[in-house]
């Protein structure tokens, strides 16, 4: 329905209500607002979107290591996400596709322990995450090249736990991503597999063990050794 939403409007104008137009304006300066005035939490707080990452990360970041300052760019970056987000939404909802729920804030519970987020999209009742890509994470990820196994084994973001925390918080199923190319403008989408309990349970096992681990100021522990650099082979 996209594609073919797309491919009409390269022809001629498409009918688009005002309230997805009001919507998607909104959205943009609700992206602005977010990236340029809003406070910054300073505070170290778990979050579905990040408790997947490797737990030294987490760790390092409550402890209030020091990271490196990102970039000038960096800025840049993240509202593009913001704003491809948002206009994604709008053309989805644009092309005909029915979206049951929008940015609903969640709450699932590890054990003894809690964790809040904010899923993206409910389409054909399962809970889809909607990412922003660049040219070799579409291919490599999201495109003909990647798929659902290639983010399995490369998730250094901890993109499979958040889906299926967003998922379970919510008693629906985790489709997947809708991943869109921020150089092409192409779409793709990675849906898990029909018998994914396996990935789920893993998933969800490795969140509850980094928030427990969080929560219980469990030692430091470096997963990663150092990797040696090559310039020009050498």
């Amino acid at each position: 329905r996209v594609q073919l939403f797309l491919t009409e409007a390269n022809k001629a104008s498409v009918p688009i209500s005002s309230d997805i137009v009001n919507e998607f304006a909104e959205a943009c300066k609700q992206a602005f607002i977010k990236q340029f005035v809003e406070e910054r939490e300073t505070k170290f707080r778990p979050r579905m979107s990040s408790i997947g990452k490797p737990l030294c990360q987490l760790q390092m970041e409550k402890s209030g290591a020091k990271a490196d300052t990102p970039p000038y760019n960096a800025k840049m970056r993240f509202i593009f996400g913001d704003l491809i987000e948002a206009l994604a939404v709008a053309i989805l909802k644009s092309s005909g596709v029915k979206i049951d729920d929008l940015q609903k804030k969640v709450k699932y519970v590890l054990g003894k322990d809690e964790i809040n987020g904010t899923y993206d999209v409910k389409i054909m009742d399962k809970i889809w995450d909607i990412k922003s890509a660049s040219p070799y994470s579409f291919q490599y990820k999201f495109g003909e090249a990647g798929g659902f196994d290639a983010m399995l084994k490369d998730d250094p973001f901890g993109y499979v736990s958040q889906g299926y925390l967003y998922a379970g918080a919510d008693d629906k199923d985790f489709g997947g991503w809708i991943a869109i190319n921020k150089s092409t403008g192409e779409w793709s989408v990675v849906e898990t597999p029909i018998n994914d309990n396996h990935h789920k349970q893993k998933a969800l096992d490795q969140a509850k063990e980094n928030l427990h681990a969080l929560n219980t100021n469990a030692p430091f522990k470096r997963k990663f050794e150092d990797v040696e650099e090559f310039f020009n082979k050498k």
